[in-house]
């Protein structure tokens, strides 16, 4: 990837009814996984530049992300905070979280971009914890210049899994994968797994990348998520 841009870690999932507090205490728990991985405590803000310090103000914030939907609030809320440390040069986090429709148009996510001079070393430990906290159907570890190279083989837009640096699948998706993958695959103790984790250098290249998503698209581990149930 380019050293000038942003590391993307990602999580999906579909729909999946939750209140504001379960989405504050996931978040809380969230950010505190983040300090642990970046090493220092990252202060987090939201785009109105309101500092959430205590989870007594994520879960104001979060609150009120919720109040705002009255119009859909089948479709989930959005929400967005921008972080700073020091080892970093920037990080967000973007959010659509609580939908719980049954039309097909829920698109449950989580999204953390990062730049930071050793950006690769965030990707995995980013990615479990979206992982952990999330519990996602599918989730990656990807980048702008990478979703140029891939994007023959994995058109964008389409609501099903994509092949990244690393991607991670949930059980039933990683129960559905064809023969012959294990050596790119890490298996996670909830029954997932992460493809590209055992790469030599952490990373999938984009030419493996590509060959992997074209090889998978037609599998029913990428199909794409049921429009009633959060996982496949």
């Amino acid at each position: 990837m380019s050293v000038d841009e942003a590391l993307v870690m990602r999580g999906f999932w579909g729909a999946r009814q939750e209140s504001a507090k379960a989405v504050a205490d996931k978040l809380v728990a969230f950010t505190a996984r983040l300090d642990g991985v970046v090493g220092e405590r990252v202060s987090w803000t939201t785009r109105d530049m309101r500092s959430l310090a205590d989870p007594l103000e994520f879960e104001q914030v979060v609150a009120a992300a919720f109040d705002e939907n009255t119009d859909a609030p089948h479709l989930g809320a959005s929400q967005f905070y921008d972080g700073s440390a020091k080892g970093l040069e920037a990080a967000s986090i973007g959010m659509v979280v609580g939908g719980y429709s049954d039309s097909g148009n829920v698109k449950n996510s989580i999204v953390v971009k990062i730049r930071s001079a050793d950006v690769e070393r965030f990707g995995a430990a980013v990615l479990r914890a979206v992982v952990s906290e999330w519990d996602p159907d599918w989730g990656d570890v990807t980048s702008s210049s990478l979703m140029r190279a891939l994007a023959d083989a994995q058109p964008r837009g389409k609501p099903i899994p994509k092949m990244g640096y690393m991607t991670y699948l949930s059980e039933a998706r990683a129960q559905a994968l064809p023969d012959g993958l294990e050596k790119h695959l890490q298996r996670l103790d909830n029954g997932g797994v992460v493809i590209g984790s055992n790469e030599k250098d952490g990373f999938l290249t984009a030419a493996t990348a590509t060959e992997l998503a074209e090889l998978l698209r037609s599998s029913a581990a990428f199909a794409a998520t049921p429009a009633s149930s959060s996982k496949l």
